[in-house]
C-alpha cells in the first residue's frame, strides 16, 4: 500500500513538472534566430521518371552555362531530383556568412535584416559565389590567409564557396603563393579529385552547412599531395537522405569544376556513416560520378538500417512497460538474444533516470537495466526524428504555425518517390507484419515458447502517421537537459487489444507495397550494382555501443556478391586508436592506375598501434583472423530469421500452420501453441525464402 502511495505521489510531481514547467518549451539557445516564416504557394522542378531502374534511366541535359561566375549564384531549379522543398531553413549563420539574397517581399522564407533594417525575405537561401583563402600550417592547423608570407611547410588553400540548387558548394584547391587572388589557376593540382561526403541523421528541409576548416584539416594530407576537393551541404546526410537530390548536386558541381580546371584523371569519394551510404548508392545509381570510394562506418543504405533501428524502441517499450517479467529483460544477455546488436555490462543506459520516471508515471516501479545495449544507447530519440511526422528535429527552424503545417520525417523528405497515403502523409516503408522476433533464439533453446509468444503478442508496431503525436519533452533550463516523459515514443506504439480467449495482442504494421517497389526502382536500396573499387573502412565500435557496428560491411559484400561484384570491395577494420585513411588512398590510387587490385588493397584488420593483424582473402571468413579479433554481430531482423544481406523490407506471409508443417520451428514443437500463434499472426508469418514482397515483379529474382 505504501509503495502505491509513493508511486502516485512521484507520478503526480512529474506530471505537474511536465505541464507547468515555466516559459518556453525550448532552452534559449535552441530557439533559432532566423526561423522560416512562410512558404511560397508553388515550387518548381521535376522528378526523374523511372520505369525500370534509376541507373539505366537517362538524366536530362544540363543547360546551365558553366562555370558559375564569381559573384553569381549557381543553378537553383533541379533538373530531375524533384521539386524545390519548402520549408527550407537557411544555413548562413552556421556557415559564418552574411544573410542570403533577398528574393521576395511576400514574407516567404526568412526575414533578411541588415543594420537593423529589414530588406525583405529569402525563400531559397541564395549566396553569390566568392573565394576564401586559408593556409595549412606545418602542424596542419587551418588559418584564414590574407596575403602574408607563408612559412616553411605551409600550404595555401583556395576555397570557392557559393550555392548550387540552393545548397552550399565548396571547391577546395591547393595553390602556390603566386596564385593568391586568382580563381582559374591550378598549378599544384595533381589532376586527381576527392569528393567529400558527410554523415549524420537528417530529414530534409534545410540548406545546412559544412565546417569548412575541419574539412580542410581532415583532407590536409591529400591537399598537400595536390588533390582538389569538392563538397556540398547537400552531400551531408544530417541535412537530407534524398540521394537523388544529393546525386544531382554532386554531378552538377563536378561539371562546374571541370569547366574551370578540366576533367580529373579520377575521382575518389570519402565520407563516413551517411557519407559512406552515399558512396555505395551513388556508385550504383550514377556510374561515372565516382571512380573509387572510401566508405567509412557505412551501411549499404539508409532503409536497411531503419528496418531494425525502428524495432529498438518497440523492444524497449516491451522490456520496461508491457512484459510480465520485466526484471528478466534488464539482463543485457537476454536482450541481445532478440536485438542481435552489441551489449555491455559496464556501460549505463542513456537517460536511465528518465526511463525510471516514465515508469513511475505509468504506475510501475522502476526496473533499471544491468548494463546497456547498442539498441538503446545508439538510437534513443532518433526514431522520433526519423519516423514521426509530427516530431522532426527538436530545434524549431520554422514559425510555430509552419511547424504545425509540415510533416517532419525521413519519409516526407522523399515523398515524391515514396508517395502519400490517404491522409496526405508520406508512406513509411518500415514494416513488421509477420515478423517473429526472437525466432532464432527460440530454435536454439535460448528463449522459451512462452517468452517467445508473449514478446510477439505485445511488441506491437508504430501507429500510422496520422495517429502519431509529438514526444512529451520538456527542458530543464538550469541543466540544459531534455526531460523525456514519453520514453521510446510509447504513446505512438500500437497498444495491446483483447482477442479471443482474453489473449492480449498488439497489432502490427504493413507498409505500402508500391512505395517499397519505388524505393527499389529509384535506387534507395543498395542492390550490389556497383563496379568501382570500394574500401569499406571502419573502426571496430561494437564494444562501445556505437551505431556504426561492423555487420553492415558484410551486408554490402553479400549484395555485391549476388551481382557478381564482390571483387570490387575490400573491408578494412581497425582499433579506434588507428585510422588507415592514408593507406586507403594509396591503395586506391594504385588500383586505379594499374586497373587491378593490388595486394595493398586486400581485406585486412589493424591493431591500435597501426600494425597489421591479418590481411588476405580469408581473413573475414567465419573463422578468419580478423573475424576472431573483430567479430561482426547481428540485428533484430536476423534474429527473427531474415536473410543476412538485409535486402528485405516487407516479407511474404504464409499461414502459421504451414510454417509449423514445414518444420521452420524445428527442433521446437510449436503445435501446442497453434491457436495462440494464429491470434498473434492472423495474417500469417514471414516466409523469408520467398523474398521481398515489394521487389519489382519485372526484375529477375534476387539470387541469394
Amino acid at each position: 500500500m505504501r509503495r502505491k502511495v509513493w508511486l502516485s505521489l512521484l507520478g503526480a510531481i512529474l506530471v505537474l513538472a511536465y505541464y507547468f514547467w515555466p516559459s518556453s518549451h525550448y532552452p534559449a539557445h535552441f530557439i533559432e534566430p532566423h526561423p522560416v516564416l512562410a512558404v511560397p504557394p508553388h515550387s518548381s522542378g521535376g522528378l526523374l521518371q523511372v520505369s525500370d531502374f534509376i541507373a539505366t534511366t537517362p538524366r536530362p541535359a544540363d543547360p546551365y552555362p558553366y562555370p558559375i561566375a564569381l559573384g553569381a549564384v549557381g543553378p537553383v531549379t533541379p533538373l530531375y531530383s524533384g521539386s524545390l522543398q519548402y520549408p527550407f531553413y537557411c544555413g548562413f549563420s552556421q556557415q559564418g556568412l552574411e544573410p542570403p539574397q533577398v528574393d521576395n517581399q511576400q514574407g516567404y522564407g526568412i526575414a533578411v535584416v541588415q543594420d537593423k533594417q529589414q530588406l525583405g525575405y529569402s525563400q531559397d537561401c541564395l549566396h553569390p559565389s566568392r573565394l576564401l583563402w586559408y593556409r595549412l600550417t606545418a602542424d596542419n592547423q587551418v588559418q584564414p590567409y590574407q596575403g602574408e608570407p607563408l612559412g616553411d611547410d605551409e600550404q595555401l588553400v583556395r576555397v570557392e564557396l557559393g550555392t548550387l540548387l540552393r545548397f552550399f558548394y565548396f571547391v577546395v584547391m591547393p595553390v602556390n603563393a603566386a596564385e593568391y587572388g586568382e580563381r582559374d589557376s591550378a598549378e599544384r593540382w595533381n589532376q586527381q579529385l576527392i569528393y567529400q561526403f558527410h554523415g549524420g541523421v537528417g530529414i530534409g528541409f534545410r540548406q545546412g552547412s559544412i565546417n569548412l576548416e575541419r574539412m580542410i584539416a581532415n583532407r590536409a594530407a591529400q591537399l598537400r599531395q595536390g588533390y582538389a576537393v569538392l563538397s556540398s551541404s547537400a552531400n551531408r546526410t544530417s541535412h537530407t537522405y534524398h540521394f537523388l537530390r544529393a546525386e544531382e548536386v554532386a554531378v552538377r558541381l563536378k561539371r562546374h569544376f571541370e569547366s574551370l580546371y578540366g576533367k580529373p584523371r579520377f575521382t575518389i569519394g570519402i565520407g563516413g556513416s551517411g557519407g559512406g551510404i552515399a558512396q555505395y548508392l551513388l556508385a550504383q545509381n550514377a556510374p561515372g560520378l565516382l571512380d573509387a570510394a572510401i566508405a567509412q562506418y557505412s551501411y549499404p543504405d539508409m532503409l536497411s538500417q531503419v528496418v531494425y533501428a525502428l524495432d529498438c524502441d518497440l523492444l524497449h517499450n516491451y522490456y520496461y512497460f508491457t512484459a510480465s517479467d520485466k526484471a528478466s529483460w534488464q539482463s543485457m544477455a537476454q536482450r541481445q538474444l532478440i536485438e542481435g546488436l552489441s551489449t555491455s555490462e559496464q556501460q549505463s543506459v542513456r537517460f536511465r533516470w528518465q526511463i525510471s520516471a516514465a515508469q513511475l508515471l505509468a504506475g510501475q516501479w522502476p526496473t533499471p537495466a544491468r548494463g546497456a545495449s547498442q539498441c538503446i544507447n545508439a538510437w534513443f530519440g532518433l526514431s522520433s526524428m526519423v519516423h514521426n511526422p509530427h516530431q522532426g528535429r527538436l530545434k524549431p527552424f520554422t514559425s510555430p504555425e509552419l511547424r504545425q503545417q509540415t510533416h517532419w520525417s525521413y519519409w516526407q523528405d522523399l515523398v515524391e518517390i515514396y508517395g502519400r497515403d490517404q491522409h496526405g502523409f508520406a508512406h513509411s516503408l518500415w514494416d513488421n507484419s509477420g515478423v517473429q522476433y526472437g525466432l532464432l533464439p527460440l530454435r536454439n533453446g535460448q528463449l522459451s515458447a512462452r517468452q517467445f509468444l508473449e514478446l510477439n503478442a505485445l511488441i506491437g508496431s508504430w501507429l500510422p502517421a496520422t495517429y502519431k503525436q509529438p514526444e512529451a519533452v520538456r527542458f530543464i533550463r538550469q541543466l540544459d537537459l531534455p526531460l523525456w516523459l514519453s520514453s521510446f515514443g510509447r504513446h505512438n506504439i500500437s497498444p495491446p487489444q483483447s482477442g479471443a480467449a482474453d489473449l492480449l495482442v498488439a497489432p502490427r504494421y504493413r507498409a505500402d507495397t508500391a512505395a517499397i517497389n519505388r524505393a527499389y526502382r529509384y535506387g534507395q536500396l543498395f542492390l550490389g550494382k556497383a563496379q568501382i573499387p570500394i574500401i569499406d573502412l571502419r573502426h571496430y565500435l561494437d564494444p562501445v555501443l556505437d551505431m556504426h557496428h561492423l555487420e553492415p560491411s558484410f551486408m554490402a559484400r553479400q549484395r555485391l556478391a549476388m551481382q557478381g561484384n564482390d571483387g570490387w570491395q575490400r573491408i578494412w577494420v581497425s582499433h579506434p586508436d588507428y585510422t588507415p585513411v592514408a593507406a586507403a588512398f594509396a591503395a586506391l590510387e594504385q588500383w586505379l592506375q594499374q586497373g587491378i587490385a593490388p595486394d595493398s588493397a586486400s581485406d585486412r584488420c589493424f591493431a591500435a598501434d597501426g600494425s597489421l593483424i591479418a590481411a588476405g582473402a580469408a581473413v573475414w571468413q567465419p573463422n578468419g583472423s580478423c573475424s576472431r579479433h573483430y567479430p561482426p554481430l547481428s540485428n533484430s531482423r536476423r534474429q527473427a530469421g531474415a536473410p543476412t544481406h538485409g535486402l528485405l523490407l516487407q516479407c511474404r506471409l504464409i499461414p502459421v500452420a504451414d510454417f509449423i508443417a514445414a518444420g521452420h520451428y524445428h527442433p521446437v514443437d510449436m503445435t501446442p501453441y497453434l491457436s495462440e500463434l494464429q491470434q498473434i499472426f492472423p495474417d500469417g508469418v514471414c516466409d523469408y525464402q520467398q523474398g521481398d514482397n515489394g521487389w519489382p515483379a519485372d526484375w529477375p529474382a534476387l539470387a541469394e
